[in-house]
């Protein structure tokens, strides 16, 4: 029986893999490996399945790989990818491999908005001595957008701290920890009430633009937003408007619409925002393992047929 090939690209980094440690772990492949995107097309050859740490066009790789039938990637984001991929090749992507870290950030970032510390900077950066005094988060409500890793972890930890959590999602399928499941289609119904929105979305044809000028109103005054999905979920001029006019009270964001963020970008100066330069949920010790330990799992289901743990759905673009 002909051995399975598997090409990687490892681009230098602390993403790379160790491709002897990959030829012992899977003995049972022939595996290539290229150091750069510029050499992929002249050195994927023969093979099935591409294990990459960076993205790449693969309508365009496939035609210098011909038996291409599988992409596996390292990242849990792949709307870049999705537009070049051909009917006839599966992607899967890194899903669950944020979670931990992803749903640590998301809970001290609803943490420093509780207590309001992204306005006591702003106070302080004017010497204004004016406390304020607020309670825990039991009993407060946070709407979180997305339900799948890092979010189902995220409503998690909100919930154990006595939080009123509602999850959004795209079928309305009860998600656990919440006390409320709703669709996005329903949003507009539950954001008056709401302390706190997280957004953990990826951005889809039905996900871009879900939190525009008119939803980011209909937030109460004062409340926070926490952003560690895709940026495109938010009309973001809208949002700064918002910190700025003093309707929202204060914002952690991780993604912004272009990254990096300019030196120029109003955003650096709005206040009570917090940005931090897209790393929320990145874990560089022991991340490049957990992507190979999903790799792993989804090759055992590509052998036997089956549909494949974190098998990217084009349609929906996850």
């Amino acid at each position: 029986m002909t051995a399975l090939r598997l090409h990687v690209l490892s681009e230098p980094g602390p993403l790379a893999f160790d491709t002897e440690a990959l030829r012992m772990q899977f003995p049972e492949l022939e595996i290539s490996v290229s150091r750069d995107r510029a050499s992929l097309p002249a050195e994927i050859g023969a093979a099935e399945i591409l294990l990459t740490n960076e993205k790449v066009d693969v309508s365009a790789l496939r035609s210098y790989a011909p038996n291409l039938k599988w992409v596996q990637v390292t990242s849990a984001g792949v709307e870049a990818m999705l537009p070049t991929l051909p009917d006839n090749v599966l992607l899967t992507n890194a899903s669950g491999v944020h979670s931990e870290k992803g749903a640590e950030f998301v809970l001290s970032s609803v943490l420093l908005l509780n207590y309001q510390i992204p306005e006591f900077m702003h106070k302080q950066a004017r010497r204004d001595w004016a406390p304020v005094f607020v309670g825990p988060l039991r009993g407060k409500t946070a709407v979180v957008l997305g339900s799948g890793s890092i979010g189902s972890a995220a409503i998690a930890l909100l919930a154990e701290r006595g939080m009123t959590v509602i999850a959004v999602n795209r079928s309305g399928k009860p998600a656990a920890g919440a006390a409320r499941t709703i669709t996005l289609g329903e949003l507009d119904g539950v954001l008056p009430g709401a302390d706190f929105l997280v957004s953990t979305l990826p951005a889809t044809a039905g996900t871009t633009g879900a939190m525009g000028k008119a939803q980011l109103e209909m937030l109460p005054h004062g409340a926070g937003i926490v952003s560690v999905g895709r940026a495109a979920i938010f009309d973001h001029d809208a949002l700064c408007a918002g910190l700025i006019a003093g309707h929202l009270g204060g914002a952690v964001l991780d993604v912004f619409p272009q990254e990096p963020l300019p030196a120029d970008d109003p955003t650096w100066s709005v206040p009570r925002l917090i940005a931090t330069p897209h790393c929320s949920v990145d874990d560089l010790e022991g991340y490049v393992d957990r992507c190979v330990e999903i790799f792993g799992r989804n090759l055992d289901l590509y052998r036997a047929g089956q549909r494949m743990e974190t098998q990217v759905d084009p349609a929906q673009g996850y």
